[in-house]
């Protein structure tokens, strides 16, 4: 079972290290930002962020983020329960929804889940939408004229470093909010989400860039969650061949030591 938030040919944008990754390339024909502001993220009321300033939102995130880590907390026990199970059932999800909020791989023993929580965030569809629609038509025109290199400098680039700021400063606060929460430390992704992307930090970024839209690596934080738990055991693949290999080999290793 394997939901994928990558576009074919062409990278989706599910984290704040992600959209990083492609505001150092500024490559809008490699990074995609898909339906995802195109079509809004209409969720159910307990995935619902809303607030008017970013204090507002982080206290709003915190709440949605506690329910996301509750659900992925139960799934331990819940996933064996199900003979096929139901991704978009069980976190009250569409499937459409499903397909860019939640990832679910079955490995050989166990299960691993990503929830991009990052997408549910008003600050973080706003930026995004930014880059896309303004942002990089405006750094392509530029290159293009003199008209374009003012528009770029003094209007577009500064909004887009207080989108970034704005963006910055609500996972700051929504991680305050949520580190007394032993699960939600427990699902905590961010390590894994940079390592995720950070070849795009291998090589030099694109030029005429503000150094605020490009900061280092481990300065990128983010709210996307990530949890490992055992496959239940009449899941795993090959396991009855697994079972006969080991009383195979105990059976060989009890006939040497009779002798």
């Amino acid at each position: 079972m394997n939901n994928s938030t990558v576009a074919v040919g062409r990278i989706a944008l599910p984290s704040t290290p992600a959209l990083a990754a492609a505001l150092r390339t500024m490559d809008h024909t490699q990074f995609t930002t898909g339906p995802l502001w195109a079509t809004p993220l209409e969720v159910v009321p307990m995935y619902r962020i809303g607030g008017t300033d970013s204090r507002a939102e982080s206290e709003a995130a915190s709440r949605a983020i506690s329910e996301v880590v509750e659900r992925m907390r139960r799934l331990t026990d819940a996933y064996g329960e199900w003979q096929h199970f139901d991704i978009p059932a069980y976190f009250d999800l569409t499937k459409d929804q499903t397909a860019r909020l939640v990832r679910i791989r079955e490995r050989v023993s166990t299960v691993h889940v990503i929830f991009c929580t990052d997408l549910l965030l008003p600050t973080f569809q706003q930026t995004l939408h930014f880059w896309a629609e303004h942002f990089v038509p405006a750094y392509q025109a530029m290159q293009q004229s003199a008209a374009g290199y003012q528009a770029f400098l003094t209007e577009v680039q500064p909004a887009m470093i207080e989108h970034w700021r704005r963006l910055f400063t609500v996972i700051a606060q929504t991680r305050r909010l949520l580190m007394e929460d032993v699960s939600f430390l427990a699902a905590n992704g961010v390590q894994e989400e940079r390592v995720r992307w950070r070849q795009w930090w291998d090589g030099e970024p694109v030029p005429g860039l503000d150094a605020r839209l490009l900061p280092e690596l481990s300065q990128i934080s983010t709210l996307t969650l990530s949890l490992d738990f055992p496959l239940p055991i009449h899941r795993q693949p090959h396991r009855l061949r697994r079972l006969r290999q080991n009383r195979a080999r105990r059976r060989a290793e009890r006939k040497r030591f009779r002798r």
